[in-house]
């Protein structure tokens, strides 16, 4: 004979194994939503590990509350406090990854029926012990101040992951000394006509040297355009030279591009405009502009092929200087 289980357990149990099954799905990233959440980390781990943890905890605590106090407390801390956090995070599937994940919003839902499973149990205890309304109001302020816990520690404990850990602006070999920076400004009449030359050199410099792709605002409205710049520069470098070629496009049409008229440029190369916290854009700029001033440059286009271990540099301005043999010539002289 199994031993008898209550309706109320039985609730956390399906709680728990579903939220630990999920979370270990989420770590698959099955869809473009749970690849988008793969890009923010919580307490400093993957949402899918973080998941797993929390929800292995769960179940032990599940299957101890009869048994120890603690056991029962945790149960309530930890569904009542997840309850909080998972209010922040469908704040950021809505507001800022813009696509809801049924992989999150399963877990959502385990802890929403955890916490129905809790409120059901308080019921029949206080309907049995006759639990006076002080004490019942207690009960609630304590809930809510768990869960408003829970959402603290969400809002500030979850990060995106270009956020902790510094956006990585470059293209072709990132581990190469050689850096080769090609520094434009998108409004830049001369920029615009070495772009097509730029885009064809690029493959065999990227095979030998670091690459970056720096926005130098001679033209002011160029900055409209760097944080989506930065955005495809860090999370799409497959694709950037399309992207790149497609805001070039946008910035012949306005020179104030909505991020509905940018994602309908990216849209045909299955690209999701996401949203930069100011942290990350912020970091970008700085980095653009420590190469413009950093290298004394005074107009775009220009560009800087320098070795990080030698420092030797050589610097190119204006379409005439900007040639596929003089840049192949410059890497391996600053390489030697």
């Amino acid at each position: 004979m199994f031993p008898r289980i209550s309706l109320t357990s039985l609730l956390l149990w399906i709680a728990a194994i579903a939220g630990l099954s999920l979370s270990v799905i989420s770590l698959l990233k099955i869809c473009s939503a749970c690849s988008e959440t793969g890009q923010f980390s919580i307490l400093g781990l993957d949402f899918g590990w973080f998941g797993i943890t929390f929800f292995a905890v769960l179940a032990t605590a599940v299957a101890l509350r009869r048994r120890f106090h603690t056991a029962e407390l945790l149960v309530v801390l930890l569904l009542l406090a997840a309850a909080g956090a998972e209010i922040r995070f469908i704040w950021l599937q809505k507001y800022v990854i813009g696509e809801w994940c049924p992989v999150c919003l399963g877990i959502a839902a385990a802890v929403s029926g955890g916490c129905i499973a809790l409120w059901m149990e308080a019921l029949v205890t206080k309907t049995n012990k006759g639990v006076v309304m002080g004490n019942r109001l207690k009960r609630m302020i304590m809930a809510a101040a768990i869960m408003v816990a829970g959402f603290t520690a969400a809002l500030f404990g979850v990060r995106q992951e270009s956020a902790a850990a510094g956006l990585d602006l470059y293209l072709g070999d990132r581990q190469s000394s050689t850096v080769v920076y090609f520094v434009s400004d998108w409004f830049c009449p001369v920029c615009r006509k070495v772009e097509p030359s730029i885009a064809a050199m690029y493959p065999d410099i990227a095979r030998k040297a670091k690459v970056g792709f720096v926005d130098f605002p001679i033209h002011k409205e160029t900055l409209n355009f760097t944080p989506y710049n930065l955005q495809f520069l860090a999370f799409e470098k497959e694709k950037y030279l399309s992207l790149r070629k497609a805001l070039s496009e946008l910035s012949l049409k306005t020179k104030s591009p909505s991020p509905e008229e940018v994602q309908t440029s990216v849209a045909p190369f299955g690209v999701k405009v996401r949203q930069l916290d100011y942290a990350d854009i912020l970091y970008g700029m700085q980095s653009d502009l420590s190469v413009y001033r950093g290298f004394g440059l005074k107009g775009t286009p220009s560009v800087v092929v320098t070795n990080s271990r030698s420092k030797k540099t050589k610097i190119f301005v204006g379409d005439r200087e900007i040639t596929r043999e003089a840049i192949t010539k410059a890497i391996a002289e600053v390489g030697r």
